[in-house]
C-alpha cells in the first residue's frame, strides 16, 4: 500500500509539473485521454434516456389506443342493442303478424319493410315463414332478391324458431354482402308464426364505428369490419373458424376456406408489438371483447413515428452528452437533473389534469355524477329517444324534510345522510346503463334503462324501499327514519316533447308525491297513449 501511495504521489507531481511548465500541451493530452470516457458515459446516458422516452411514449400510445378501442366497443354494443330491440319491436307489428297468420297482405309487409330499411339504413329487412322461406323483403323490387329463398339453415332462423332473439354474422347467400343479421320470433296466439330479420351490412357499420386502424371479429375469430379490405373475412390466429369444415365455412362465409390475418409478434423495448404485413412497421395492439355478441375489437397504434423520433433524438442526445462531458461533468449533471425534473413535471401535470377532469364531472360530497354531466347525458339520451324510439326513463327524487334533519342534527349529519343515500341508490341500480346524479342540495336524478313503465315502477319502488330500510335516523320523532319522494317519467319517442318538458313532468310528479304525504313515488303521464299515470307507495 505504501508503494502504491508513493507511485501515485510521484505521478501527481509529474502532472503538476507538466501543468506548470506546458499548460496547453497538458490540456490537449488530458482532453484526448478524456475522450473515450466521455464517449462511454454519454452513450450510457443516451441509452438510458431512450429507454425512458420509449416507455413514456409507449404508455401514452397504449392509453390513447385503449380509449379509442373502448369507445368503438361501446358504440358497437349500443348499436347492436338498439337494432336488437327494434327487431323485437318489429316482430310485434300487427301487419306482420296478420300476414303470417294468413289474414294480411305480404305486399303491404314488403312496403313496410322497405320503409324500415330506408329509415334505419339497413341492407336488408325481411320476413321468413316457419318453413324458413322468405315471404317479404325490402329488396323485392330488385331482380336478385330474397323472395322465395329458403333460409332455414341459418343459425339466426333456428334460434328465433326456438323463441330466442339472435344476432349472427353471415355473408348473404343472394347478395354476397357480409353483414350482421338480427332476428326475432313473430309470435301468434298458437305459437311462433315466423321470423323477422334486420341485416346491417359491414360497410355501414364501419362508417358508423370509425376505427382508423384495426378490425372487428365475430365469435369465430373472423374479421367482419376492417380498415383494410385485404383483412375482410380472414381469421385471426386461434380463431375457431379455422377449424370449420368446408361445408360449414361455405354456409356462413360463402368460402370453403378462410385465410389467416397476418400477425407477427415483435418486441419493442420489451413490449409486445405486432407486424400486420411482412417487413411491416411495428404496431401496438389492444383487444376488447363484447361479451353479449362474442365480438372482439382489435385496435392498432403505429409505433414507427415514435421509433423514428426516438432514433433522431437519441443521436442528438448522444452528441450533446459527449460535448457536455468534454466541457465538464457539472454541465452534464445539470442537464440530467433538468431532464428528470421535466419528466416529473409532465407526470404531475397529467395526474393533476386527470384529477381536475374527475372533479369537473363528479359531486365532491357523494361521488355521484354532477348536474353538468346530467344535462349532457340526459339530453343526449333524450335525443336518441326522439330519433330512434329508444325508451327514455327519468326519475327525480329528494329527501323528505331534509331541512329539519339539518337544523336538528347539523350539516355534518346531513352530509352523512346524503352520502349514505347516494351509496344505497347506486347499489340497488344493477343495470349497466343506469346512472345516478346529484343535481342540487338534497335533489337527485336517475337515468334508468327501463324498457317499459312496469320496469320503471319497480325501479322507483326499489329505490324508495332501499332508502327506507336503511333506517337513517330522522328528528321527526322516535323511530322516524329518513325517506324520499320520487317522480318518474318514461318517454318512447314522443316527437312533440322536449327534454325540458320531460324534466318538468318528472319534477311535477315529484311534487305530487310530496303533496300526497311523501315517502312514495308518482309516475307522470308521458303524453303517449300507452299507459295511464300511476302513483303509489308500493310497486
Amino acid at each position: 500500500m505504501g508503494a502504491v501511495f508513493r507511485k501515485a504521489k510521484a505521478l501527481f507531481g509529474k502532472l503538476k509539473s507538466q501543468i506548470e511548465e506546458r499548460p496547453t500541451r497538458t490540456i490537449f493530452v488530458l482532453w484526448a485521454i478524456s475522450i473515450p470516457f466521455a464517449a462511454c458515459i454519454s452513450l450510457l446516458v443516451a441509452l438510458h434516456w431512450r429507454v425512458g422516452y420509449l416507455n413514456e411514449g409507449l404508455d401514452e400510445a397504449e392509453f390513447s389506443l385503449t380509449q379509442r378501442v373502448q369507445r368503438v366497443a361501446e358504440m358497437t354494443e349500443f348499436k347492436f342493442d338498439t337494432i336488437r330491440k327494434l327487431t323485437a319491436l318489429l316482430a310485434t307489428d300487427s301487419r306482420i303478424v296478420a300476414a303470417l297468420k294468413g289474414e294480411g297482405d305480404f305486399a303491404e309487409c314488403t312496403r313496410y319493410l322497405q320503409t324500415v330499411g330506408d329509415t334505419l339504413r339497413l341492407h336488408r329487412a325481411f320476413l321468413i315463414n316457419i318453413r324458413g322461406i322468405c315471404v317479404a323483403s325490402n329488396d323485392a323490387n330488385l331482380a336478385n332478391n330474397l323472395l322465395g329463398v329458403k333460409l332455414a339453415d341459418r343459425e339466426y332462423f333456428i334460434r328465433a324458431m326456438r323463441g330466442e332473439s339472435a344476432a349472427q354474422f353471415v355473408v348473404g347467400r343472394v347478395s354476397t354482402v357480409p353483414g350482421f343479421h338480427f332476428s326475432a320470433p313473430v309470435i301468434g296466439p298458437r305459437g311462433i308464426l315466423g321470423v323477422v330479420v334486420l341485416k346491417l351490412d359491414t360497410d355501414t357499420l364501419a362508417h358508423q364505428l370509425y376505427l382508423p386502424t384495426g378490425f372487428v371479429t365475430d365469435n369465430a375469430g373472423v374479421v367482419v369490419v376492417s380498415h383494410s379490405p385485404a383483412n375482410m373475412l380472414r381469421v385471426v390466429p386461434g380463431g375457431s373458424a379455422a377449424q370449420l369444415d368446408p361445408a360449414e365455412c361455405k354456409l356462413r362465409y360463402q368460402r370453403e376456406k378462410l385465410d389467416f390475418v397476418y400477425l407477427h409478434e415483435v418486441m419493442v423495448n420489451s413490449r409486445v408489438a405486432w407486424q400486420l404485413q411482412p417487413e411491416g412497421r411495428p404496431q401496438l395492439c389492444k383487444t376488447i371483447t363484447i361479451g353479449k355478441e362474442g365480438l372482439s375489437v382489435y385496435g392498432f397504434e403505429d409505433l414507427a413515428p415514435l421509433l423514428s423520433e426516438t432514433a433522431s433524438s437519441f443521436t442528438f442526445h448522444l452528441l450533446m452528452g459527449f460535448l457536455f462531458l468534454l466541457l465538464g461533468f457539472a454541465v452534464i449533471i445539470g442537464t440530467t437533473v433538468n431532464f428528470l425534473r421535466d419528466r416529473y413535471l409532465r407526470d404531475t401535470l397529467e395526474k393533476l389534469n386527470d384529477t381536475l377532469r374527475v372533479q369537473a364531472q363528479h359531486d365532491s360530497l357523494t361521488g355521484l355524477l354532477n348536474r353538468r354531466m346530467f344535462d349532457e347525458m340526459a339530453q343526449a339520451w333524450f335525443a336518441q329517444t326522439l330519433r330512434l324510439g329508444v325508451p327514455f326513463s327519468l326519475v327525480l327524487f329528494d329527501i323528505d324534510h331534509f331541512k329539519r334533519l339539518n337544523d336538528s342534527f347539523g350539516h355534518q349529519a346531513g352530509d352523512t345522510v346524503l352520502r349514505e343515500i347516494a351509496l344505497c341508490v347506486q347499489s340497488v341500480l344493477s343495470r349497466q346503463g343506469d346512472r345516478v346524479f346529484r343535481i342540487g342540495g338534497e335533489e337527485f336524478a336517475v337515468l334508468a334503462s327501463a324498457a317499459n313503465e312496469s320496469q320503471l315502477r319497480t325501479v322507483m319502488e326499489m329505490i324508495r324501499t332501499t332508502v327506507e330500510h336503511r333506517r337513517l335516523q330522522h328528528p321527526d320523532g322516535p323511530g322516524a327514519v329518513v325517506t324520499i319522494s320520487l317522480g318518474g317519467l318514461l318517454v318512447r319517442g314522443c316527437c312533440d316533447m322536449t327534454f325540458a318538458d320531460a324534466f318538468r313532468k318528472s319534477d311535477e310528479a315529484l311534487y305530487h308525491a310530496k303533496a300526497q304525504g311523501r315517502n312514495r313515488w308518482v309516475l307522470a303521464d308521458n303524453c303517449c297513449p300507452v299507459e295511464t299515470p300511476t302513483d303509489g307507495k308500493f310497486a
